[in-house]
């Protein structure tokens, strides 16, 4: 053996060593010819220093397997190789909870930034990351699931970018804590001489509601002190706790240390959610070994590999999707990453349940930020006769603080990043600069403003993912817009792709059943207008995400930066500005008032959300106005004859949003027979119920819905709303007095009074 490799093995084993005695990580580049035999070693080692009981991982796309088959057997006569477990990149979800020693990341073909992200935070302090195969020299993209989805015709794969690979090498070779290995040389590495670290298990106290056995599975004591802080959650009267952390903090571990807690105490039914059932798996494990420590025989509900449900003499603990927890009734609800779910149906279970816990990551792949804390706060704090109750975990569980893979993997896919600080600054929108920023400037060197435009995405919306980061480098069809204050700052940010022009081909695809990547919104058109093809052919600009500053919210720069988008898009020959969105009253508000056309509804709601996703475009052409004009006629004949049906909860001020009247001059044909007629005079009369007339009020309302300019009366969007939720939602009276908070009598009454004037207005009974 050279003296070169001795000495390489040597500093390895020191660099092991020391991440041990400071419960510390440490991340590892290997590559070259050599690599299979340096991993093999890298391996062996950390086995021999650990004591012999490493839990490894290798994860990899299908064609890794001959390499993970080829390190077993280099590996299986010094090696237990049966506790490497090998997992695809496309079932990492399955990883998620679970703590390990060892983590392979086959990179020869790259990784999702999501992946990267998940699966490097399952790694315990002492133990290893290998990016195994990763070259550090950048000259082309990765080629993974994701890249794949990119590739949008016209364009092909030579048209991705490179643009986060070269920002994720640099950001390896640049930290310290990372090692990059390439046939035995060391080309970077070196020791940080932290701080040894030693944990001691946590003692429970005496006394206090919840048993010294659910206390004593907490790992520090941080979280012990946060689960006997949990039994206000017993005390009399309506009660919220709100914890908030970093990831990898034990927050999903806490909660399901609380649902076991709280089903001693006495709690029959305990709801957990989750944007995913995935993300409940760390809580339910935890709540069924709490449970077991004191004596309950515990039955599992399954689906597939997940827990659904947990149940014991004393009561059951169950997944809900978010959106149906509505519909539940429970001592308790706990809500695990709630950054992922919009705060509108955050505030509806906190209004529902007496009981409710609500935890989220405030930097990290799952989650929303500070965002989630400034708007979900904001909110419960206007509920009565609520004690509100906050929480943070600081200290991490898998690793001592200070740890420098954690450090590096906040900076590398900016989980961390904020928007600009504007305290001492003055802002208007009149001294605002509309920008279509250097994405390879922005990627290469200028750190600052992406991490100011990423971090206003944080702050604002409630589904950021590190692949977000990607697609915004990579994709050859997204572009970004920013605008900047005087000084430079971004103040909104805004990501756009260029969709349209689709080939015959394509279009056949949509119309098949088989839609292609990309191309959302002509899609879209196509699929449900499909007497409206035309309208593919021509480009168009999605706006995929466009945030304001938290600062300058509700101000004019949202509706400033849509006006200069729209120039721009007409300068550079587009026929169209469009967005699809999960529709709520703010957001779709916020479209309409800026000239947007709502042109479709999805069919079904958002898992998640419970919203239904809207498609709302700006025409810019005159040919696109005029196809824009004839879709949104037909969506609303759709969407009136669907309200009693698909559409029969949908919030009543969004449809009446959707149907609010046009800037242009347009009036339906009335479809009524004498007997209605004279059924609808005798109703505005006073002389018959609305049960008698309500055939003819729907076709009065149809009427009036479908036209639009100077042909339609105006009314406020409340009688709209209330117009639609009685007689085209066909909601019962109590119903629609209780969304509307008013009397049943003085509705029945109401409601006569503005069909009078629409009868009026159109002229129906002359």
């Amino acid at each position: 053996m050279s003296a070169d490799r001795i000495r390489v093995e040597q500093m390895l084993r020191y660099m092991m060593e020391e991440a041990s005695r400071a419960l510390h990580r440490r991340l590892l580049v290997v590559s070259g010819d050599s690599s299979e035999e340096m991993l093999a070693y890298i391996i062996w080692r950390h086995h021999t220093l650990s004591g012999g009981h490493n839990r490894v991982l290798y994860v990899g796309y299908e064609d890794s397997q001959d390499a993970y088959k080829c390190l077993l057997d280099r590996l299986k006569e010094v090696y237990p190789v049966d506790s490497i477990k090998w997992y695809s990149y496309e079932d990492t979800h399955k990883i998620m909870g679970t703590t390990n020693d060892f983590l392979i990341l086959d990179m020869r073909s790259g990784a999702r930034p999501n992946d990267i992200g998940r699966l490097v935070e399952t790694v315990k302090g002492g133990g290893l990351i290998v990016l195994y195969n990763l070259s550090i020299e950048v000259d082309k993209p990765w080629s993974t699931s994701l890249h794949r989805k990119l590739v949008v015709p016209p364009y092909s794969e030579k048209d991705l970018k490179a643009r986060f690979e070269k920002r994720f090498i640099r950001k390896l070779l640049d930290d310290p804590a990372v090692w990059v290995i390439k046939d035995w040389n060391i080309m970077k590495g070196e020791l940080l001489n932290p701080p040894e670290t030693i944990r001691e298990k946590p003692i429970p106290p005496k006394g206090g509601k919840i048993p010294a056995k659910i206390l004593s599975l907490a790992i520090t004591s941080e979280q012990m002190d946060r689960l006997r802080r949990m039994d206000v959650l017993v005390d009399k009267g309506k009660s919220i706790v709100v914890i908030t952390s970093n990831r990898g903090r034990g927050k999903s571990a806490l909660l399901g240390l609380t649902a076991a807690s709280l089903i001693f105490l006495g709690a029959k039914r305990i709801i957990v959610t989750a944007p995913a059932c995935e993300e409940v798996q760390t809580l339910m494990r935890m709540a069924d070994k709490a449970l077991s420590v004191i004596g309950e025989k515990v039955r599992r509900e399954h689906l597939g590999d997940l827990i659904l449900k947990l149940s014991c003499k004393r009561g059951s603990i169950e997944f809900i999707p978010p959106y149906r927890t509505l519909s539940e009734s429970a001592d308790a609800i706990l809500v695990d990453e709630a950054g992922g779910i919009p705060v509108p149906l955050l505030f509806r279970i906190a209004e529902k349940f007496q009981k409710a816990v609500f935890v989220s990551t405030v930097h990290g792949y799952e989650g929303a930020g500070r965002g989630f804390t400034l708007r979900f706060l904001k909110a419960v704090e206007m509920l009565e006769n609520v004690k509100i109750h906050k929480f943070e975990l600081k200290e991490p569980i898998r690793y001592a603080p200070d740890d420098p893979v954690e450090r590096w993997l906040y900076d590398a896919l900016l989980l961390n990043a904020e928007p600009a600080e504007l305290k001492n600054e003055q802002v208007t929108v009149e001294e605002c600069t509309y920008s279509k920023p250097d994405l390879e400037l922005w990627f290469e060197r200028d750190e600052e403003h992406l991490r100011q435009f990423i971090g206003i995405y944080v702050l604002a919306h409630y589904r950021n993912r590190p692949d977000d980061l990607l697609i915004l480098g990579d994709a050859p069809h997204h572009s970004a817009r920013a605008l900047l204050s005087k000084s430079g700052k971004v103040l909104v940010a805004m990501q756009v792709d260029e969709e349209g022009e689709m080939g015959d081909d394509l279009i056949n695809e949509v119309l098949t059943g088989i839609p292609p990547s990309g191309n959302l919104i002509p899609s879209c058109i196509v699929k449900y207008y499909p007497h409206e093809v035309s309208f593919s052919k021509l480009k168009g600009l999605r706006i995929v995400r466009i945030a304001t500053h938290p600062d300058l919210i509700g101000k004019g720069f949202g509706s400033f930066m849509l006006k200069k988008l729209c120039e721009e898009a007409a300068s550079m020959g587009f026929s169209w500005v469009g967005a699809s969105f999960g529709a709520d009253e703010k957001l779709l508000s916020f479209w309409v008032k800026n000239g947007f056309i709502p042109t479709h509804i999805s069919p079904m709601r958002n898992i998640v959300s419970g919203e239904f996703s809207v498609i709302v475009i700006k025409p810019i052409t005159s040919g696109a106005q005029s196809l824009v004009r004839e879709i949104h006629e037909e969506f609303k004949t759709r969407l009136i004859e669907a309200l009693p049906d698909t559409y029969f909860n949908l919030d009543p001020i969004v449809a009446a949003q959707l149907l609010r009247k046009q800037s242009w001059d347009h009036v339906s044909q009335l479809a009524m027979t004498p007997s209605q007629k004279g059924r609808l005079m005798q109703y505005v009369k006073g002389t018959l119920a609305y049960e008698g007339a309500c055939d003819a009020i729907k076709q009065l309302l149809k009427h009036h819905f479908l036209s639009s300019g100077n042909y339609r009366i105006d009314l406020d969007i409340t009688v709209e709303a209330k117009l639609i939720a009685r007689c085209l939602q066909s909601r019962s009276w109590s119903h629609v007095t209780q969304t509307f908070k008013g009397q049943s009598q003085g509705l029945k009454s109401e409601l006569r009074s503005y069909i009078a004037k629409i009868v009026e207005h159109y002229g129906i009974l002359k």
